[in-house]
């Protein structure tokens, strides 16, 4: 009996479908990988065009000088970046130091401590809507809740001169009243004990302090008899009647209520900026742990607590530093928080001298560079830039040498 031939020719057509399909998602597959790849040489490509031109742009400033010298208008050949070198690290450690425990610990209860009452779930879950709604929130707005939050703390002390000492002082601070000697350019510091006058009048012997830091016995002396030729005399001598305005004596412990255009202030601001980073990436890290992993800790009569700090947190901490190293890549980039906070103002010639300073940070210091007219601040931003760009090469290698020795231990 003769085969029919219609099932070997629906056969031959299925058989030529499958082929066209195969070639045209290999055909659509080869499409998609060209394009990822072009489109990846071409973001290679700008970022390489942009470090060329800075590096020729700036590459004749990168002297010993630019890391060694203070930032200086009327000599722009002799500026120098150091102090906004120091001001950028003080403002990233305020930072690290609030966002990160502060986050890991938010992405542990988040995570691990899971209510089961109907209150704490929605407690829980408007934390979350807030953390994710805070993540897309620009630098700019977090400037503007640090000015009112840390430099002001929302006026609630009152219309406070911020950058002067004031009655919210918590400590650090002794206040003198400086008063002219008769050596000339010298003065003596008279302690202002419980008087609160702005001026005082000496008219009498007093204890105090000469320009040495040597605590003496303030002499006067009245016009009209024998002046006092001895130097160490005339340094702790004052005319009779010599008036001496307040004068401030601030240990690096100096603490105060506002935090004022701080370092501080900055480093808290910028916290804010980078804390929603750091839970996200930190909750993505716990949720990474293998349930199999708490389920066995569980079991063998562990708390919640005991399988946190001795399973959960060890297995997920190189996924948490991962999202530590972006979030402060991040944080040593920000200008426009910093300079609502701290403002414009980048004469300073250190770094911080007590907890209340203020500082200049490496992009404000590039900031105000890019924006002057000559020549020569045009190429000290560029050579900032490399300088910034290799502080942050820097410590993200620091950082991925410590999570690859914690993922190896």
């Amino acid at each position: 009996m003769a085969r029919s031939p219609v099932p070997e020719a629906l056969t031959n057509i299925d058989s030529a479908q499958q082929s066209a399909n195969s070639d045209r998602r290999r055909r659509n597959s080869g499409i998609f990988y060209v394009v990822c790849v072009l489109i990846a040489l071409l973001s290679v490509a700008v970022l390489a065009v942009l470090l060329v031109s800075i590096g020729v742009q700036g590459g004749g400033r990168l002297t010993p000088s630019l890391l060694q010298n203070a930032h200086s208008e009327l000599n722009p050949e002799a500026a120098g970046m150091w102090p906004s070198i120091i001001g950028s690290f003080f403002v990233l450690g305020v930072c690290g130091l609030f966002a990160i425990p502060l986050g890991i610990a938010t992405a542990v209860y988040l995570e691990e401590f899971k209510p089961t009452s109907k209150v704490l779930q929605w407690f829980r879950g408007f934390i979350q809507l807030n953390i994710a709604n805070l993540a897309g929130v620009p630098s700019i707005v977090y400037g503007l809740l640090g000015l009112s939050a840390f430099v002001y703390m929302f006026n609630i002390f009152g219309q406070i001169q911020v950058n002067e000492s004031t009655a919210w002082v918590i400590a650090g601070e002794q206040k003198f009243y400086q008063v002219l000697s008769l050596e000339t350019g010298q003065t003596v510091l008279i302690p202002q004990g419980d008087r609160e006058e702005s001026k005082i009048k000496v008219n009498e012997p007093t204890e105090g302090i000469d320009s040495t830091g040597q605590k003496v016995q303030v002499e006067i002396w009245e016009p009209g008899t024998p002046k006092p030729t001895d130097p160490d005399v005339k340094r702790r001598t004052v005319r009779k009647g010599a008036t001496g305005g307040i004068y401030s004596d601030r240990g690096w412990y100096f603490f105060r209520l506002p935090f004022g255009q701080s370092f501080l202030a900055g480093g808290l601001t910028l916290g804010l900026v980078i804390l929603p980073i750091v839970i996200i990436s930190s909750q993505e890290a716990l949720r990474s742990v293998p349930p199999a992993l708490r389920e066995a800790s569980l079991g063998l009569g562990s708390t919640t607590w005991q399988t946190v700090r001795h399973v959960s947190l060890p297995v997920a901490i190189p996924g948490i530093l991962t999202g530590v190293i972006l979030a402060m890549g991040r944080a040593i980039g920000e200008a426009a928080p910093i300079l609502i906070v701290l403002g414009a103002a980048i004469s300073k010639d250190s770094g911080p001298h007590h907890l209340m300073d203020t500082v200049v940070t490496m992009p404000l210091l590039i900031f105000d560079w890019a924006g002057r007219q000559q020549a020569t601040f045009q190429e000290l931003a560029a050579a900032a830039i490399i300088v910034l760009l290799v502080v942050l090469l820097m410590l993200n290698g620091i950082a991925i040498y410590l999570r690859q020795r914690m993922q190896q231990s």
